[in-house]
């Protein structure tokens, strides 16, 4: 299984516990301490874990590091999309073009490439899974970039969804609401602010969006494809 955005958060999570139930993590991410973190935690709980040092928004550098992968690990029979960057928030009249850029590139051009140049390593019947955002679907406001990535990245995985399902291969959104990760609480008064538009009224503790994911990639879960996997403390429920 390939996780990228491992060093922290939902990626974290989610390779530990994919690890636990057996699978052997081929993981990603940009920041070496944190993925080497994650590495020593997934084998110090006896998991199995190959990692890379790459960014997604660099293309060969991204197929070298699946190939690899491949090589040493055998193909691939789920892939999960995962990193991604938060901006703080800024005012349209203040948007910066060069942070768009950023954000889009990896929040959407990354997540597809990762699921596209994984495909010559994929089994038919396979899963992909890309994480998206509650944004996309109830914006907020001063979060244009990111919302415009993410929400770009719903409407390709479901279009993929569709071109795949000849080989049986599922393709499926993860997206999750205000979820308690480093990323997020690095943005002053992200939390505080969002907390009021979510009816439970705290913070998804990463672990609950891991058990999410990998249910989806698993064969647990062979009819689902195409769909927004929402789990957002019912932010996104009216």
């Amino acid at each position: 299984m390939l996780i990228t955005g491992v060093a922290s958060g939902i990626g974290r999570a989610t390779a530990l516990l994919a690890a636990a139930e057996g699978a052997s993590v081929a993981a990603i991410d940009v920041e070496p301490k944190g993925l080497n973190s994650t590495v020593d935690a997934v084998r110090g709980r006896g998991g199995r874990i190959t990692p890379q040092v790459v960014d997604v928004t660099d293309r060969a550098g991204l197929t070298t590091a699946i190939d690899a992968f491949a090589t040493e690990l055998g193909s691939l029979h789920g892939v999960f999309a995962n990193a991604g960057v938060l901006p703080p928030p800024c005012p349209v009249e203040e948007l910066d073009w060069l942070e768009w850029d950023r954000v889009v590139s990896v929040n959407l051009t990354g997540a597809i490439q990762t699921l596209v140049l994984s495909l010559p390593h994929v089994v038919d019947g396979a899963s992909l899974l890309v994480c998206g955002s509650s944004m996309a679907i109830r914006p907020r406001e001063q979060r244009l970039a990111y919302v415009a990535a993410k929400a770009g990245l719903h409407a390709t995985a479901r279009a993929l969804a569709l071109e795949l399902a000849v080989r049986r291969i599922r393709v499926n959104v993860l997206a999750p609401g205000l979820t308690d990760t480093p990323m997020v609480r690095r943005i002053p008064g992200h939390i505080e602010r969002g907390l009021a538009s979510i009816p439970l009224g705290d913070l998804v503790p990463p672990e609950e969006v891991a058990a999410l994911a990998v249910h989806a990639l698993s064969d647990d879960a062979r009819h689902l494809t195409g769909s927004v996997l929402t789990i957002d403390g019912g932010r996104t429920a009216g």
